[in-house]
């Protein structure tokens, strides 16, 4: 057999053959039992029954007798022809089943008793019934008496009979299953072992070859091509063994020519990353750093301690060095981009009196096939663009706070027009001046929030961080807006539970988050709507969620919701376009995320998290 697939065809088909041969072995004797099990239903049980429905029968005829003696003529002679027909129809059932040496001559003897009983007792039953009772007793146990005990003897010499071959069937079919066990455990033992014997030594010489191979494959794929392969089969095996040792001849040919070209590559490459103006870093697939471009030497310096052609390159004695290896682990493990926004995603580095900042940014590297290699890291320089978003952010305070103490004398001034204190007004002016006061909170509440933020963004605004209950802060939430929301005819839901951790936020900022998101809701909800604040937690953190049942945010003003000024120009009621810009700040300033799924027509649901005190990581409350 030169072939592989015979030879797993016989193996295959001598098994069957041994499975066949048992199950036929049990087959054969399940068969013999169950005819021996025939044999005692057809011929004993029959009769027996039979026999019994005799003594029935004939002792209802004697009772017939005794009802004629008693004077119930009538009923006498009725239950004897219902009898007689039944004696009758089972006798025949007896007669027809003779199975047992000596049944014939029973079955014969109790037909003539019974012919010359029956005889007899219908001449007493039709005799005239105005005997005395004294003759008709006599003539009963005198005559009838005697052939009734005679007839029932022997249908007990019958029922007997039949019972002790039932018993004799029984034995033989008990030790004919007995042998059958034997021979078939017997059978299954030796085919068993000798499946086995069989098995472990097809097994051996079928998988030892591959073994072989698998062991020398597994060498070639550590660089060691010096592999070869003794295996004299003409099988598929064999054949494969052959292919193998070409393949290594060829691969160490290859390694000699390809080398030089190889290592040209990599010096191609790596003077490319050096190349780049922006700090590289460089991973393989387990998260390990490999390669630091001549910008990232620079600014690591001696922290990071290794180059290009260290085995170990690590990052430890940098500050931010901790952060820039969890991007790389977060890539790594998810296969995706990592490009945190905000302080989250920025790397801060001071060097020769000045601080620097940059982006973190972490990509995946894949080969033509789609398989994870290993990461690039690149530290985007954006120093300068801090800085001129450090004084944009410092005039917005400034300018907001000039104009604080103006706008609020304007509208001062306006509500004591307004209210009469300077003199009657006419209906057009004091509509007039209502219009200027309503347009003068608007921008007083624009000031708010632009120096909240200013503040947020300076990092005047500290964040005070205390444990508190989810559902302390959402019932408090609500009751504030109670009254809002019941004169538009909005029901408010609380799904927090009070078994969820507490959080580490600061009370007012979390505050102030709920606020601008209920108010929200609460403003796009349509009468007899519902708006409803949850919570859950998730891996250390406790996601809120403020669900509403209103307009919905159409797809495109989406991605850009949470940035200053953004106003959804098909919504009715709208504010500042601050608020939520506000509420992203806050939350990120607490080590939270916050994120928006809406559909138009359907509602919007704003989710943001914060830390709990078993968040150890992520939860760090820094100053703003």
């Amino acid at each position: 057999m030169n072939s592989l697939k015979r030879k797993l065809t016989f193996s295959y088909g001598l098994l069957i053959a041994l499975i066949l041969l048992v199950s036929a072995w049990g087959i054969y004797h399940l068969v013999k039992l169950g005819r021996a099990i025939d044999v005692i239903l057809v011929n004993n049980y029959k009769s027996i029954s039979a026999t019994e429905n005799m003594q029935e029968a004939l002792a209802r005829q004697d009772s017939s007798a005794l009802l004629f003696i008693a004077g119930h003529t009538d009923e006498a002679r009725q239950e004897f022809a219902a009898s007689d027909e039944m004696f009758s129809r089972e006798f025949q059932i007896t007669e027809n089943n003779i199975t047992e040496s000596g049944e014939n001559q029973i079955i014969a003897d109790i037909k003539a008793r019974y012919s010359d009983y029956s005889r007899d007792l219908k001449q007493f039953l039709d005799a005239d019934a105005n005997k005395s009772f004294a003759e008709q007793s006599g003539y009963y146990f005198d005559l009838m008496k005697p052939g009734f005990l005679a007839l029932k003897s022997r249908l007990d010499d019958l029922l007997r009979l039949n019972q002790q071959a039932m018993l004799a069937a029984n034995e033989r079919a008990i030790s004919e299953s007995w042998r059958a066990e034997i021979s078939a455990g017997v059978l299954a033992a030796i085919a068993l072992g000798f499946a086995l014997i069989f098995a472990w030594r097809f097994t051996d010489y079928i998988f030892k070859p591959v073994s072989v191979l698998t062991e020398r494959a597994r060498r070639i794929g550590e660089g060691d091509f010096d592999q070869h392969i003794d295996i004299s089969t003409k099988d598929e095996i064999g054949i494969l063994a052959s292919e193998f040792n070409r393949m290594a001849a060829r691969l160490r040919a290859m390694r000699q020519s390809d080398y030089w070209r190889m290592l040209l590559e990599r010096k191609k490459s790596d003077a490319v990353i050096d190349s780049i103006y922006e700090p590289v870093i460089v991973t393989d697939a387990q998260g390990r750093i490999t390669k630091l471009n001549r910008a990232a030497s620079d600014l690591f310096g001696e922290h990071g301690n290794g180059g290009s052609k260290d085995d170990d390159i690590s990052l430890s004695g940098f500050s931010a060095g901790e952060r820039i290896l969890r991007a790389v682990r977060d890539a790594v493990t998810m296969q995706k981009a990592v490009a945190a926004e905000g302080e989250a995603g920025l790397v801060h580095n001071r060097a020769g009196g000045v601080e620097r900042s940059f982006q973190l940014r972490t990509t995946p590297m894949r080969d033509s096939d789609g398989r994870l290699i290993g990461t690039v890291t690149v530290l985007e320089d954006i120093t300068a663009m801090r800085a001129v978003d450090q004084l944009k952010t410092g005039f917005i305070s400034v300018a907001s706070a000039k104009l604080r103490e103006p706008l609020r004398s304007l509208r001062l001034a306006l509500h004591s027009v307004i209210e009469g204190y300077t003199g009657a007004l006419t209906a057009q002016q004091t509509e007039m001046l209502m219009e200027a006061r309503q347009n003068a909170e608007q921008l007083d509440e624009i000031m708010s929030d632009l120096l909240e933020l200013a503040e947020i963004e300076s990092g005047a605004r500290r964040i005070s961080a205390e444990a508190l209950r989810p559902v302390d802060l959402a019932r408090a939430a609500l009751d504030r807006f109670q009254a809002a929301a019941e004169s538009k005819h909005v029901k408010l839901v609380n799904d927090v539970w009070p078994d969820l951790p507490p959080v580490v936020a600061d009370r007012q900022a979390v505050k102030r988050i709920f606020d601008n998101l209920l108010s929200n809701a609460i403003r796009h909800t349509e009468r007899d709507g519902q708006v409803t604040i949850g919570a859950t937690e998730i891996s250390g953190r406790v996601m809120f969620s403020v669900d509403d049942m209103g307009e919905g945010i159409p797809e495109e003003y989406l991605p850009r919701i949470f940035d200053r000024f953004i106003q959804v120009s098909s919504l009715r009621g709208g504010g500042t376009g601050l608020g939520l810009a506000l509420v992203k700040r806050l939350v990120e300033a607490q080590g939270g995320r916050i994120r928006v799924e809406s559909r138009v027509g359907e509602g919007t649901t704003f989710t943001f998290t914060l830390p709990t005190g078993r968040d150890q990581g992520a939860a760090v409350m820094r100053d703003a």
